[in-house]
């Protein structure tokens, strides 16, 4: 009779050889041996799995479960089993199949591992913290269990572990470049930027056509304003996030001022994160043409429902809502403790939701349930989104707004709220969504903003008691040498002037400062202002005299800061809805006259106005009649002008008609029933330049 199994020594072999990565020669000798072994449980389970290292999963799974069939007491054949439907995308057979193997033997690392990585694709990270956990403590010394817990710790918002456990990882395999990339991304977020910029290096040094890597190290150059990230930049920009891993959609944004090539590199990245994308369903044909229902449920989807720039912006629009006419519900995935903001947004809706410990899964079958007409993401590619969830139909309608200034390349969305300014006629092709232009301009602001009753003199801020004061209160990514040159020069040209720039890390303002000397600037005339609660920063706002925006990436809450606190702005449009919201929130608070029309023209208008006072105090004046008046800061009436867009656009799915752009008149219609029909621009057809 025949052994079942070949020579122990064999064996052995054969484990050796598949641990090294062999795995068509070990098929190739496991093939040949079943001649003589047919019933042998190892083989066939090595052969299983060297069929699912090569990704035949049908002769995986054929194999395996023969292998199942002959040692039905062997965890590690169930544990690869359940590989096999994981990969095929049956989950709940392959977690049936890993708790098998742990019935068989709790401590099976394998089934540990792989059903926890199972179930936080799941989005169930409760229960893979436990396996995780378990394994960890059985394989201290293994980097990928170690980095697969961190994976968890990260997307329950608890960096400090999933770092302490990320260190470990590197330490003990400093080639696992997916570990070493979180690494970096948490240094990063700690603001230890200089060590996260050498840890991308180093993984570029291993992989140089690392897109993903490269840019994300770029974009942490420019937030230290070491500009060397501009050479660089010039060098890859053709291939970047096209040719290798897709990029941040957010750093790309920021590179340059190229809507045609950020919609190329935001639908590749768009591509890896909501691969499959859930169209809407057709209306029946029993609901066509019906009437609008007495109140369309409208939810918005955040992580910023505390005391966030967002908010400053859109609390005044939850309470200004009309709730006789439209349900609003707020779904929070923010873990953040509640503070006043939360609690008044959380007062003014219908719903407050809080969905942050829910999986995709489990918070779009709630959604679903709540039965939304309209489903709005406010973050889009900024930090802790999870615009994942729309990659499922929320409702019949999905939109973008205010979170993310750019197109999210994906047919998950179907209309991007904006206006004339940022998305002009011929701006259609840069957007995979239709857009829904508002009359005025996109961004809603909340007119009950308190300033701070303190009166900020120049010497609290530590500016000098005379001279001009240049203001730009952006991020720090948002500088680039083009609008810090005329920035120089201007100080150069207005005698004891200085620049009043946001606090920022000592290292962007050492290069800031030395490269202020390498243009012959004093250092000290770049002054900077510490962080401090937004009452005293807008009412501080009131020290300086002109505000100065960026260029590629405008000023956004910043700006509406600065004109709601009395501050003139000057700004100069360029392509991408980003580079343009600057001149959409003047225009909206009637000034058009500080949207520049060249870089030369800005320039030169800044010069004009400080050294004229007369004109300049003449336009504060202005702006101050203006600030009560215009539509920037008619928070009611901007809402009935959004309500209107939702009413137009849901309309249109009421008749059967798919999305198209819109245009929502400036004087909104009003009542308990909106017309279904809406006023429409051509659509353009989406053309490419090449890069």
């Amino acid at each position: 009779m025949q052994d079942l199994n070949p020579p122990l020594e064999q064996q052995q072999q054969l484990a050796t050889a598949f641990d090294r990565g062999d795995y068509a020669k070990v098929a190739s000798a496991c093939a040949a041996l079943l001649s003589n072994h047919k019933r042998s449980g190892f083989l066939w389970s090595t052969l299983g799995k060297c069929h699912l290292k090569a990704k035949n999963l049908d002769e995986a799974a054929t194999c395996l479960n023969k292998a199942c069939e002959l040692n039905p007491k062997d965890p590690s054949v169930f544990s690869s089993l359940g590989d096999v439907h994981r990969a095929q995308g049956q989950t709940d057979n392959a977690l049936a199949l890993y708790r098998k193997a742990l019935s068989l033997d709790d401590n099976d690392l394998s089934a540990l591992n792989n059903m926890a990585n199972t179930l936080t694709d799941l989005g169930r990270l409760t229960e893979a913290e436990p396996l995780l956990e378990k394994a960890a403590k059985l394989a201290p010394q293994s980097p990928v269990i170690l980095f697969n817990y961190s994976t968890v710790l990260l997307r329950d918002g608890r960096m400090e572990q999933a770092k302490a456990l990320l260190e470990q990882a590197t330490e003990l395999a400093p080639e696992l470049s997916s570990a070493q990339y979180n690494l970096a991304q948490l240094q990063s977020l700690d603001g230890n930027k200089q060590a996260a910029i050498k840890r991308f290096e180093k993984i570029l040094e291993a992989s140089p056509g690392d897109d993903r890597v490269r840019a994300d190290k770029l974009h942490v150059q420019a937030h230290l304003n070491d500009w060397t990230w501009v050479e660089e930049y010039q060098q890859v920009r053709r291939q970047l996030g096209l040719t290798s891993k897709a990029c941040s959609a957010f750093a790309c944004l920021t590179f340059e001022d190229n809507p045609d090539l950020l919609r190329l590199r935001t639908q590749a990245y768009a591509n890896t994160l909501l691969p499959k994308v859930t169209p809407a369903k057709p209306l029946p044909d029993d609901l066509l043409g019906t009437d609008r229902p007495d109140r369309l449920r409208i939810g918005y989807f955040s992580s910023d429902y505390h005391d966030h720039a967002t908010m400053h912006l859109m609390a005044g629009l939850f309470e200004a809502h009309d709730q006789n006419r439209f349900d609003i519900i707020a779904y929070s995935y923010d873990p953040a403790p509640e503070d006043a903001m939360r609690r008044r947004v959380s007062q003014a809706v219908t719903s407050f939701k809080d969905i942050s410990q829910l999986s995709d899964a489990e918070a779009t079958k709630q959604v679903v349930a709540d039965g939304l007409h309209i489903a709005i993401d406010l973050k889009g590619f900024t930090g802790n989104n999870r615009t994942t969830l729309f990659a499922n139909r929320l409702a019949p309608l999905h939109m973008s707004y205010l979170g993310f200034p750019g197109t999210l390349g994906s047919t998950a969305i179907d209309y991007f709220i904006g206006d004339h300014v940022t998305c002009p006629a011929g701006s259609e092709r840069y957007f995979e969504e239709h857009l829904m232009r508002l009359p005025h301009s996109y961004q809603v602001n909340d007119d009950k903003r308190p300033l701070s009753g303190q009166q900020y003199t120049r010497k609290d801020c530590g500016l000098p008691s005379t001279g001009f004061v240049f203001c730009s209160f952006n991020s720090s990514y948002k500088i680039t040498p083009t609008e810090f040159d005329i920035w120089m020069r201007l100080l150069d040209q207005v005698e004891g002037s200085v620049l009043w720039l946001l606090e920022c890390s000592d290292s962007s303002k050492e290069n800031l400062r030395r490269e202020a000397a390498e243009r012959g600037q004093d250092p000290d005339r770049l002054i900077f202002a510490p962080r401090v609660s937004q009452e005293k920063h807008l009412a501080r706002h009131r020290a300086a005299d002109l505000f100065l925006d960026t260029f590629v990436v405008n000023a956004h809450t910043t700006a509406s800061d600065a004109l709601w606190a009395g501050l003139p702005v000057l700004t100069l449009p360029g392509r991408q809805f980003a580079s343009r919201v600057g001149a959409s929130l003047v225009s909206a608070v009637g000034l058009p006259e500080m949207i520049a029309k060249s870089a030369a023209e800005y320039e030169a208008r800044a010069l004009e106005l400080a050294n004229d006072p007369d004109a300049l105090a003449a336009l504060r004046s202005k702006l101050q009649r203006n600030r009560r008046s215009a539509p920037l800061f008619d928070t009611r009436g901007f809402t009935r002008r959004l309500e209107q867009g939702f009413d137009m656009a849901y309309g249109r799915y009421l008749q059967g008609l798919p999305p198209t752009h819109l245009e929502v008149a400036a004087r909104p219609v009003t009542g308990p029933k909106m017309p279904h029909t809406a006023l429409v621009t051509p659509s353009v057809e989406p053309t490419v330049l090449a890069p």
